[in-house]
């Protein structure tokens, strides 16, 4: 029987105002896992449906209902 052999990784988590995405990557930070939550997409009971938009200072996001 093979012996299971842990594995050392670390988890990255990305949270906006569109989505929850994760990334899965190992100790030389190769990518083995990723997936991600859009709201709008994944979720749309919850009528989360926001968009950002990024003011001409690059500086100010705003959020505004569809």
């Amino acid at each position: 029987m093979a012996e299971h052999v842990p594995r050392r990784c670390c988890l990255g988590w990305d949270f906006s105002t569109q989505q929850v995405k994760v990334v899965a990557v190992d100790a030389d930070l190769n990518v083995f896992y990723e997936e991600s939550v859009h709201f709008d997409r994944d979720l749309p009971e919850f009528g989360a449906t926001l968009e950002a938009h990024v003011a001409h200072d690059r500086a100010t996001i705003n959020l505004v209902p569809e």
